[in-house]
């Protein structure tokens, strides 16, 4: 049922207005129940299916008269009218009262507060979850992104197993059934499991039910047959999760002609093949073929097998962004007065880690069109061909093969060290020499976004999709903070050049600033009209930039909280910005396939609010993921969802070259110390990129 009811909007305090007899009729859907135990009195109904009647309630008991659920089961004698299937069954209310209060223990299932038999009705009362049901946040916000969908994974499989392992199975999970509430105590988003009174026991691994237990857009195939296992909870949640991505009856979703799940075909925003293979599997139409616990599932989704192309394929129609870790785009195709790139040499890494310089055709690629707010924009100047490409290469090495996809990559600043960010919310910590491993660190419950070093590599903070953020100290590798704030997800973190502030972004549309050695919650920045995606502080520290799913870069004088200037041009979503180490350029890499150069000296001295880029370029095939300057500034290294590499010449802007070596999804990061750059990727490995060129 839906939970989702304001106390304060229904006037728990005046019960006693809305309150009708036990044989009178509330709202048309049930009579009102007796007050139980002399305390719990209904106020309102709330939902009603063949077998039950939900009402919400006050507790007469207490002083603050808080809401709390009645749920009553319709009296058998009533119902002999209906029948299963012509088989004349009858249910009984099967679920244990003793095993409902033990699992009402755990902090996302509602406390079982009494269980009460009169007049032949059986009653149930629960605590009341304040929240928004899943099914009211897909109505009010739309459809949900890749990082919603691991959340509610990461967290309800645990609770899931909890179920079944005291040997009960939930049989109705639904959208309506999940409720999003503040987690007690912090800002994190918590997913609170609810409706258990149709909860049935389990006798070994089958049990035989009179009814069908459940909504039938989500219940398994074998409920509708009299059957339930544990791993029909497994299905029902997957079936949740498509919708929620497609906002599309699941009777739709699923062609019955064909015999196959047509899902992907609905798709808003499209999402990774790791994620689609695991729903793929959880909603398995016989039950031998689907995941088997949620232990499974679990174990995959921290530990599954790698993807080797993480871009699903595309939907039928134009998609906008989704929250972090979804992929790709239908690609945007844009045109310019640039001339077309430079010949570049492509560089593939072979089995045996040698590179080869394999020289491509020049072609003339369509031409760009810079999209930007003023329509008397002119025509950028021809770029010059820079001459320098990388010819003198060093063999790529693979630093690491990791348990899983990487998400996030930094060096730190003495050279010493590689951290990397994974699925499974840990860090790992290797050498850079060596590629010895140097130590894990644990305590994320949500994929590891983005990770940071401070200045003086003693520091390293890292954001997760469970909305915290966290500080660890590299010589102990002990956690020194966890920083709550954020209302959602964390994508991007940077350290101030002076070591003591951390400014985050969010999926909750925000920028935070937090004192690093205190923790303390400086001021939250507020501007952007979508999800935040990247952040970067300018080497002097004063100036902050921003990247956002609304194509817009904005810079903050962060130290006053003051908005300096919106920087218009893109037209997707902006994932990646870099300052180059002099401060004097930008640089911004977006899903329209494309990266802007934005000249920030000059910016200064002009008074309107958005400038035009100084420079596009153009060469990647696929949406911009990450962006680093060299330490010496003059090379920028970008990174794309197809795992392509590519180099470019800053004062000319010329492409210098293309790195192949990975087959999805890439994060980029410098070596300060060294001509190295270092590449983390879905692929599951850390590779490491030596070059020799006159500029670099």
């Amino acid at each position: 049922m839906n939970h989702r009811i304001n106390p304060h909007n229904q006037n728990p305090e005046d019960a006693d207005k809305h309150i009708v007899g036990h044989n009178q009729t509330i709202g048309g859907l049930s009579n009102c129940p007796p007050i139980l135990k002399e305390r719990y009195q209904a106020i309102k109904p709330l939902g009603e299916s063949v077998w039950s009647h939900t009402f919400l309630a006050v507790d007469q008991d207490k002083p603050s008269k808080p809401p709390c659920i009645i749920k009553e089961f319709v009296n058998l004698d009533d119902r002999k009218d209906l029948v299963f299937q012509g088989q004349g069954v009858i249910p009984t209310f099967s679920c244990d009262p003793v095993q409902l209060d033990k699992i009402g223990k755990h902090p996302q299932i509602p406390e079982l507060l009494a269980s009460v038999e009169h007049d032949g009705h059986r009653y149930l009362v629960q605590e009341f979850i304040e929240g928004r049901s899943l099914a009211t946040e897909l109505i009010e916000d739309g459809v949900f992104s890749e990082s919603k969908i691991w959340q509610i994974l990461n967290q309800l499989l645990p609770v899931l197993e909890f179920v079944h392992e005291h040997h009960l199975i939930h049989g109705d999970i639904k959208p309506e059934n999940i409720i999003c509430r503040t987690k007690p105590g912090t800002n994190i988003e918590e997913f609170v499991l609810v409706d258990f009174g149709v909860t049935t026991s389990v006798t070994g691994d089958l049990l035989s039910i009179g009814s069908i237990n459940g909504s039938a857009e989500y219940a398994a195939p074998e409920q509708t047959q009299g059957k339930i296992y544990k791993n029909s909870d497994l299905y029902s949640l997957g079936v949740t999760c498509l919708y929620l991505l497609t906002m599309v009856s699941p009777f739709e979703l699923f062609d019955i002609k064909a015999d196959k799940w047509v899902w992907r075909d609905y798709l808003k925003h499209p999402i990774s093949r790791y994620l689609g293979r695991i729903l793929d599997k959880m909603v398995q139409r016989d039950h031998r073929q689907r995941y088997q616990s949620a232990a499974e599932v679990i174990k995959d989704i921290k530990h599954g097998p790698t993807p080797a192309d993480v871009i699903l394929q595309k939907p039928r129609w134009a998609v906008t962004a989704w929250g972090a870790a979804s992929i790709a785009v239908l690609s945007l195709v844009l045109n310019s007065g640039l001339p077309s790139p430079q010949r570049e040499a492509t560089i593939s890494a072979s089995s045996s880690d040698t590179i080869t310089v394999i020289p491509e055709l020049e072609q003339e690629l369509p031409q760009p069109q810079i999209n930007d707010f003023e329509s008397e924009i002119t025509k950028l100047p021809p770029l010059p061909a820079y001459s320098g490409i990388a010819e003198q290469l060093s063999p790529l090495r693979i630093l690491a093969t990791t348990s899983g996809p990487v998400w996030s990559i930094a060096t730190s600043p003495d050279g010493s060290k590689v951290a990397s960010g994974s699925t499974d919310g840990t860090i790992q910590l290797l050498s850079l020499r060596s590629g010895r491993n140097l130590g894990t660190l644990s305590g994320h419950d949500g994929p590891v976004w983005s990770v940071a070093i401070s200045p003086n590599s003693r520091t390293l903070v890292s954001a997760s999709g469970d909305g915290t953020i966290k500080v660890w100290d590299l010589y102990t590798k002990s956690l020194k903070n966890t920083l709550y704030g954020h209302l959602k997800g964390v994508f991007s973190v940077a350290i101030s050049p002076d070591g003591n502030t951390i400014a985050s972004v969010s999926e909750d549309k925000t920028i935070q600033l937090w004192d690093l050695n205190s923790g303390l919650n400086l001021y939250t920045l507020y501007g952007h009209s979508d999800e935040v995606q990247s952040v970067a502080f300018s080497p002097d520290g004063k100036t902050l930039a921003s990247g956002s799913n609304d194509g817009t870069v904005k810079l903050w004088d962060w130290r006053y909280g003051k908005l300096i200037r919106t920087l218009k041009g893109h037209n997707g979503p902006v994932w990646s910005i870099a300052i180059s180490p002099d401060g004097n350029t930008l640089a911004s890499g977006s899903w329209d396939n494309t990266i802007k150069l934005w000249d920030l000296d000059s910016g200064n001295s002009q008074p309107r609010v958005s400038w035009r880029p100084q420079r596009t370029l153009i060469g990647h095939s696929e949406k911009i993921q990450s962006l680093k300057f060299s330490p010496d500034g003059s090379t920028l290294a970008s990174g794309d969802f197809e795992g392509t590499i590519k180099l470019w010449q800053i004062h000319t802007g010329g492409l210098m070259g293309t790195l192949k070596g990975h087959s999805s999804w890439v994060n980029l990061t410098f070596d300060p110390q060294s001509k190295t750059l270092i590449s983390g990727s879905f692929d599951d490995t850390i590779k490491v990129w030596r070059f020799s060129s006159p500029r670099f």
